[in-house]
């Protein structure tokens, strides 16, 4: 999907613009209320004690272990939630036999897999080694084939590791967007720990690869800056990764405004959908529901429809 030509109406004047999906919305109709929930997805990160591939050296044995054939029903059955995210880690196999029994189990829930997050292979997609960046992108389009078997709306692919340059990203972005738009799928970039952590070379790569950004709650440094970062990729966003970090033994979250992380996103105009997430670099052994139900309320609480 490319970025929509929109049209702003104002004064009897008429603008026009580009903006992110996230942000269309039909003027020359009154807005229709909608279940808030409807914009709200909920992806395997936040339980990732619960598979085994991911389970914390920490815990002797899973509890209630969970595989991606089960998230289906279980994020419907206990949140109410349709729309999916699956962390590429939790996948036991790319064979076509595995992808279409999960494709099965998403439509027999009648859910929607919205996005597939890349990122336990080696790959740097803004490498100055040609070497490395070519297979790099070679092994992202492996991923998007499987994400496109499942019928995935986004996949979220990382622009690259610090080192590496905007122009490298931008050149392998824009590679793997025309192979991701043959397979109907729009590629976000979260701020995710690589070159794009320079909120300025963010905008500048997704601008110039004609990608979006997810820009993720959680993964800014926890400080006076958070914000400004945000409201720099807010506006090039197609889904916002409503990340929590760390809580309380009053199951509080304390790592910085939640609430007004929300606000932000709603103040700018975004109207897309927010993925419930949670990651800390430390162990927490704690119910993982309850803080799904605690992103969910404090979303509701701050979204305005």
């Amino acid at each position: 999907m490319n970025r929509r030509e929109f049209i702003f109406k104002s004064s009897g004047l008429a603008v026009t613009a580009w903006v992110a999906p996230g942000f269309v919305q039909t003027l020359d109709s009154a807005p229709v209320k909608k279940n808030k929930l409807d914009r709200i997805a909920m992806g395997t990160l936040l339980f990732r004690y619960r598979f085994k591939q991911t389970k914390p050296k920490e815990m002797p044995e899973i509890k209630n272990e969970l595989t991606l054939l089960d998230v289906p029903e279980h994020h419907r059955d206990r949140f109410g939630i349709r729309k999916l995210e699956f962390w590429n880690e939790h996948f036991e196999s790319l064979e076509p036999s595995y992808l279409a029994k999960l494709r099965d189990k998403i439509k027999a829930a009648d859910c929607q897999l919205l996005d597939v997050q890349v990122d336990r292979i080696s790959y740097d997609l803004a490498s100055k080694d040609e070497t490395a960046r070519l297979k790099s992108v070679k092994d992202v389009k492996e991923w998007i084939d499987a994400a496109s078997l499942l019928g995935s709306t986004c996949i979220r692919i990382n622009p690259g590791r610090s080192q590496g340059t905007v122009e490298k990203s931008i050149e392998s972005l824009k590679e793997l967007n025309g192979y991701a738009k043959s397979k109907n799928l729009i590629i976000i970039t979260a701020n995710h720990f690589g070159i794009e952590m320079d909120a300025d070379k963010h905008v500048q790569i997704v601008k110039g690869a004609g990608v979006y950004t997810e820009p993720d709650f959680g993964n800014y440094p926890h400080d006076d800056q958070l914000f400004a970062k945000l409201e720099k990729i807010v506006p090039h966003a197609y889904i916002v990764s409503a990340k929590v970090v760390d809580f309380d033994q009053n199951m509080e979250h304390v790592s910085y405004d939640f609430d007004k992380c929300v606000r932000l996103c709603e103040d700018a105009g975004f109207k897309g959908t927010y993925m419930v997430a949670q990651w800390s670099g430390k162990f927490q052994d704690m119910d993982y529901e309850k803080v799904g139900d605690w992103v969910i309320e404090h979303l509701k609480r701050n979204m305005r429809g």
